[in-house]
């Protein structure tokens, strides 16, 4: 009887430490790089336009969820541009359009063709990353209007950017958006 309560006692200790194990193997690892980032986007050069930007990696590149309202029907494009900085009226400060080494700048960009008063589109970036120095993290997401024209800007002078936004981490509330029950 004593021999099997040690062996009932022994089984149940081990199936605990193995349920232990596996809720520890589930969760997240802290120093393991970002797969997601979220870039908010704030309106530039007098545009309407509201939304955000969604970057999730996926193996080969980064794939990123565009979604937003305001501004009429038409062409549009998106780009990563080389820096994380939406602060000028006319978006200047996001810096020109940018790619990772090795990936060549779509001149173009990134064209979407938007029917109605608002818009949610997926784009895949293979050869892009979401963290490290050649990452997206840091940089920013600028949408353009019109499917041709420059993606240039100049200090001061308006121009076809209209929303403009850094990508960072993830916000919560997107978080628990795309990982609802």
């Amino acid at each position: 009887m004593t021999a099997t309560r040690v062996a009932v006692g022994a089984l149940a200790g081990a199936s605990a430490i193995l349920v232990l194990a596996a809720c520890a193997s589930n969760a997240p690892d802290p120093n393991a790089p970002p797969t997601m980032a979220e870039a908010s986007f704030r309106q530039v050069n007098g545009s309407t336009l509201t939304g955000a930007a969604i970057l999730a990696a996926y193996d080969g590149g980064v794939r990123i969820q565009v979604s937003f309202q305001g501004e009429g029907p038409g062409q549009y494009r998106v780009m990563i541009h080389a820096n994380g900085n939406c602060s000028s009226p006319n978006g200047f400060s996001a810096g020109p359009p940018w790619a990772p080494p090795g990936v060549p700048i779509k001149e173009e960009g990134f064209p979407i063709h938007k029917a109605d008063n608002s818009a949610s589109f997926v784009l895949r970036l293979p050869g892009y990353r979401i963290d490290g120095p050649d990452g997206v993290m840091g940089r920013s997401v600028v949408v353009h209007a019109g499917a041709v024209g420059s993606l240039a800007a100049v200090p001061g002078v308006p121009n076809n950017r209209i929303a403009c936004g850094v990508v960072g981490p993830p916000s919560k509330g997107i978080l628990d958006y795309i990982f609802r029950d």
